[in-house]
Parts: structure tokens; C-alpha cells; sequence
């Protein structure tokens, strides 16, 4: 019987060295045929395609394979993706192949192999994860990066946490930054990382983590974890706790835990409370989103001076944003510091075609500019950059998700155009925005275009399909066609039959529910969702609806966005400024959603040519809840 298991033993050796040694040999001959592909740019504008063109036959199996190669790599197989990425061109499936690959050599520590696929990996498309694992396995020393990582206070992938880890044991990081991001891990209830980095550090946590002696770390991050967990932090009685256990606790653990109910405050709209306990917190424990929380909850409260000090306080990364660099305008001109603000305001305004540069522009007495600096391009330009074939193969999947009515390779057909368009000059991305308007790629027109900061085409930043159905739709329930069109380039950047992760359909992206009954109210059937004009008639008389209730553009943007209810508890006991309600939103793809859609309309409202214009005005005063 020892005998036999000697030999199977060996037989396993044998199988395992012999499929190693092939996969190296695939990973070999993959090395001599790949080959980094240059984008097509010059100076003077488009050239001719810098990658052969494939049948779209070719270009629809290539795809096929890939989603079947990319669940597989996950799955553990790092055969199927060597012999995939051998034989596919540059494209963004590769790189998401060869990401997925290099994390699963890391998960089974294959250094040598990881070695060999590292280098074909573009380093702007190395994966986060990608790049801990390559810390870990010595193809990278990057202590910038281990220090970036050890400080964030998300999640992170399996790979970063090992990094970390196996960092912490070597005292690679600082036991400052180690400790910081264990009580992170602990208020995000991802218990079993912070004991293994609680561990790695030198001081385990307690077995159940209910303890409230000792001086050990681990003790005393247990103890604070009775705080800051999920459940505990939104009670009542969490600060007196905290302020109880606070001697027990070192500076930062306490600091950590003030912040932490300051966001959870600040979240709640209790501005005054947030402000209370976000001061009594350690500023070296406090991440970019809690001083974000920190700032607006000055902001709704309008304490200029307050708000001056925190955003001047701010890591530089913050302090250097557009929106901060607006509200510290608006502080200085609200202490009488006209010249300070006014310089501001002039810096801010220059800063794109946002919300607050829109915002600033107005403070300084200018109005919103849509002059074009450069045309569409014409047909011979876009044919000529047709012919590459990166952006044919973004093309040709993107002409069969539509025809197919295929949302997940419409989707790989967004990655490859932006694969394709990568390092495109400002000429060749004005063709490329024009190129996809005109095979009706809306939403890649859109990204094009707005990736041309100097060479500028309002209407290809903000195209204006379906005019005939949308503006009668409009006018019929009284609302504004440019605010219409505002909300659909945020909501589906006119993909026709966009379908969102919670089943929002269409253009104007109304839910199932809502369908059905708007339908009922105004006698359609709840199928013409999934029609063009069924879903702008739908989405138009909602928005109608929803300022009917709520009163205002600005509330009604965000009903329609996280709902109604949500919109009007979001008001405060008191008048506010529009603006100031937008930054204040606690949902965070609201408020985005909010500042961008009312940032559209002005925008349209310019192009529609409607006298009245100005974000500022449509921002207005929200009325007290």
C-alpha cells in the first residue's frame, strides 16, 4: 500500500511538472509573437490605422472565447488563458485576460510564470491587485504604493490584504498605518482581515471581540470596536460610550472613533452634532471622505468661517478639487474677502465644463459658453480612422450588442473604444467622438469628446438625438426639453434599451415599477418602456409628476434619481441654497447625479438657444422641509 501511494505521489509530481512546463512554453511562444501596438496620433491629426482590421466573424468569436477564457482563469486555469492571449491582438479583453491571470499565479504563488506575464502587461492597465501581488512576489518594490495601501480605508482585493500582511510582518509598514487600517477593517465588519493584519503586526485580537481590558493593541482595538461597529455607532448612547472607554484608548483609537461617529452624524444630516464630534477627532485618522462629511456639514449649517478653516486644513489631494476650491471662494466672499474669492473664483471657473466651474463663471458675471473651437470631423477623416483596428473591433461589437440587444458585450464594446482611444492626441479624439455619433455610439461619442479639453464641440459633448419625439413629449407636461435632455446624458447617454444593475430601462431609465404605473395613469401599455418614444413619453411625464410633487427642478432631479421620499427628507428645517443641498446629498451617486444633470441643462438650455440661462438661478432656494 506505501508502495502504491509512493508511486502515485510520484505520477502527481511528474503530471504537475509536465503541465507547468507546457504552460511556460505557451507563456514563451506568447512572449516572442506579442508586440506593443502604437495608437494612431500625429501632431497634424488622424493617420492611417496602426492595427490590422479582423472579419467580424473573427472579431464576435474572439469575444465569445474571451468571456469563456475569463471565467475559466477565475476559476483557477491558467492554461486556456495562455493559449488565449497567444493568438488575440492588443485590445482591452487582453488586458483583462492577463490581469486575471497574474491574479490567479499570485493567489498559487507561480512567481516565475507571474515574472514572465508581468512584463507583457501595459503598466496603465496593471490592475490594483495585479500590483500587489507583484509587490509580494519581488517583481516590484514600491514602497510609495505599499503606503498608499496600507492608508486606505475601503475595501481591498485578497492580494492587497496578503501584501499587507506579509508587509506588517516584515515592518514594512508603520505600525501607525498597520493599526489604522485594522480599525478600518473592524468598523467595515471584515473581521477575520483585521485579526489576520492584527496578527501580522504583533498583537492578536481577542478571540471574541467583546474584551475591555488589557493594554495590548489588540485589546484596546477590540474595545474601541464596541463603538465603531455598524449596529452600535448610530445609537444614542455610542459618544458617551466612546467618551466613557476614551482613557483606555490610545489618542489615535479615540480620534478614529470620534471620526467615525462625526461621518455617521454627518451622513444623518445632523450637521451640528457631526461638527461636534468630527472636531473632537484626530485629524490623522481621518480619510478623504470623512473630512469631505467634516466640510459639509459646515456647508449646510453656513458657517463660512468654520468651513474656511476645515477645507484649509484638508490633505492637499482635497484642498485642490474643484469643489473645495469653489466653496473656499464662496467663504471668502462671504467674510468680505471680495479679492480672495474673486481670484478663486477665476481659478475654479477655468477648471472645465463642471458643475462649479459653471458656478464660479457666473459668480464672476459670465455666462455659460458653447462656442465651438473645432468642426466634426469629415467622412474621409473618419474612414481613415475606421480603418484602425482596434476601433473596428469596438465598432463591429458594439453594431451586434445592439442588434442583439447584448448589454454585456455592449459593454466590452465601451472597454475597446476606450482601449482604442487611449492615448489619442486632441484632433484624433474629436474624429473618434464624431466617428461614434455617427453609428449612433452615443455614450463613446460623449467620452471622446469630453476628453478633449482644448479642442472643443458642444454638440458632440451634448448631442441632441430623438428631438422629434423629446420636446413635444415635454412641452406637453410642461417641463423643459433641455432639462429632459440634461437627465438622459446622465442617465444612458442615449443608449437606446440601456438597462441599469437594478432593471432602470431605456433612455430615460424608468423602472419596471414606475412603468407600469405611469402606464396606468395615463392609459399605455407598460411595455412601451422598451420602446424610444414609449420610454421618453414615460420618463417625461415622470419628471412632471415628480416636480409637481416636490416643487423644485433641483428636488425633483434627485426624486427621480433615489426617489421622491428620499428628496424631501434630504431638505432642511430651514431655506437652502440649491447648490448647497446638491453637496449635501448623503447618497453619493445622488449628489453626483444631481450636480451633473443640472450642469447638462444649462449646457442645452445654451445650444436651445433659451434666453433665460443660468445654472445658478435653476440651482435656486430649496424651501424648508
Amino acid at each position: 500500500m506505501i508502495n502504491k501511494l509512493k508511486k502515485l505521489k510520484s505520477s502527481f509530481h511528474i503530471s504537475t511538472s509536465i503541465i507547468s512546463s507546457a504552460v511556460l512554453m505557451l507563456a514563451a511562444c506568447s512572449n516572442q509573437h506579442e508586440a506593443v501596438i502604437e495608437p494612431i496620433n500625429s501632431s497634424s491629426g488622424v493617420l492611417p490605422g496602426t492595427q490590422a482590421t479582423e472579419s467580424p466573424d473573427r472579431i464576435i468569436s474572439n469575444y465569445q472565447q474571451y468571456q469563456t477564457v475569463l471565467k475559466a482563469t477565475k476559476n483557477g486555469d491558467i492554461v486556456q488563458p495562455v493559449q488565449f492571449l497567444s493568438r488575440l491582438p492588443n485590445s482591452a479583453m487582453k488586458n483583462s485576460v492577463r490581469n486575471a491571470l497574474l491574479q490567479q499565479l499570485g493567489k498559487q504563488a507561480n512567481w516565475s510564470m507571474f515574472r514572465e506575464q508581468y512584463v507583457l502587461l501595459d503598466p496603465q492597465y496593471r490592475e490594483q491587485e495585479t500590483r500587489c501581488y507583484a509587490n509580494i512576489s519581488g517583481v516590484e518594490h514600491d514602497q510609495a504604493f505599499l503606503t498608499e495601501i496600507s492608508k486606505i480605508s475601503g475595501n481591498l482585493p485578497t492580494g492587497c490584504n496578503r501584501l499587507l500582511e506579509n508587509a506588517a510582518k516584515k515592518q514594512q509598514i508603520s505600525q501607525e498605518n498597520g493599526w489604522h487600517r485594522v480599525r478600518v477593517l473592524l468598523a467595515r465588519n471584515q473581521l477575520t482581515n483585521a485579526r489576520n493584519l492584527a496578527q501580522a503586526l504583533g498583537s492578536p485580537l481577542p478571540d471574541l471581540l467583546t474584551s475591555s481590558s488589557g493594554s495590548a493593541m489588540g485589546a484596546q482595538e477590540a474595545l474601541l470596536y464596541q463603538v465603531t461597529r455598524k449596529e452600535n455607532r448610530s445609537k444614542a448612547d455610542a459618544a458617551s460610550t466612546l467618551q466613557q472607554i476614551s482613557s483606555k484608548l490610545t489618542t489615535a483609537q479615540s480620534g478614529y472613533g470620534w471620526a467615525l461617529l462625526g461621518l455617521t452624524q454627518a451622513y444623518n444630516l445632523n450637521a451640528g452634532t457631526a461638527l461636534n464630534y468630527f472636531d473632537r477627532a484626530d485629524p490623522q485618522q481621518m480619510d478623504d471622505e470623512m473630512w469631505e462629511w467634516y466640510a459639509r456639514s459646515a456647508l449646510r449649517l453656513q458657517r463660512w468661517q468654520k468651513l474656511s478653516q476645515i477645507i484649509r486644513s484638508m490633505p492637499e489631494n482635497l484642498q485642490q478639487q474643484v469643489t473645495w476650491q469653489y466653496w473656499l471662494a464662496r467663504c471668502y466672499q462671504a467674510q468680505g474677502q471680495i479679492h480672495a474669492a474673486e481670484e478663486l473664483f477665476q481659478l475654479t471657473a477655468k477648471r472645465g465644463r463642471n458643475f462649479y466651474s459653471l458656478l464660479s463663471q457666473e459668480a464672476l458675471g459670465k455666462k455659460v459658453e458653447t462656442h465651438n473651437t473645432i468642426e466634426k470631423s469629415n467622412k474621409h477623416l473618419q474612414n481613415k480612422l475606421a480603418a484602425d483596428g482596434s476601433i473596428d473591433r469596438a465598432l463591429v461589437l458594439f453594431r451586434t450588442a445592439q442588434r442583439q440587444n447584448n448589454w454585456t458585450m455592449r459593454r466590452q464594446a465601451q472597454q475597446e473604444w476606450r482601449f482604442a482611444t487611449r492615448d489619442f492626441n486632441e484632433d484624433t479624439l474629436i474624429a473618434a467622438a464624431t466617428l461614434a455619433e455617427s453609428n449612433g455610439f452615443y455614450e463613446m461619442g460623449i467620452y471622446s469628446a469630453d476628453k478633449a479639453d482644448n479642442k472643443l464641440n458642444y454638440n458632440l459633448r451634448y448631442p441632441a438625438p430623438f428631438r422629434e419625439l423629446t420636446t413635444p413629449y415635454a412641452q406637453q407636461v410642461g417641463i423643459d426639453p433641455a432639462w429632459v435632455y440634461g437627465l438622459i446624458r446622465q442617465e444612458s447617454r442615449f443608449m437606446i434599451g440601456a438597462r441599469s444593475s437594478v432593471g432602470a430601462s431605456g433612455l430615460m431609465q424608468v423602472m419596471p415599477a414606475t412603468a407600469r404605473e405611469i402606464a396606468r395613469k395615463i392609459g399605455m401599455d407598460s411595455n412601451e418602456i422598451n420602446t424610444i418614444e414609449g420610454n421618453i413619453r414615460m420618463g417625461t411625464w415622470y419628471m412632471s409628476d415628480v416636480r409637481r410633487q416636490l416643487g423644485h427642478e433641483v428636488l425633483a432631479t434627485a426624486g427621480y434619481n433615489a426617489g421622491p421620499g428620499r428628496a424631501r427628507r434630504w431638505q432642511a428645517s430651514f431655506p437652502l441654497e440649491g447648490a448647497i443641498y446638491a453637496e449635501t446629498i448623503p447618497f453619493d451617486e445622488t449628489r453626483t447625479y444631481v450636480k451633473n444633470v443640472m450642469a447638462n441643462t444649462t449646457y442645452y438650455a445654451h445650444l436651445f438657444g433659451e434666453s433665460k440661462n443660468s445654472l445658478t438661478k435653476r440651482m435656486g432656494t430649496i424651501p424648508a422641509r
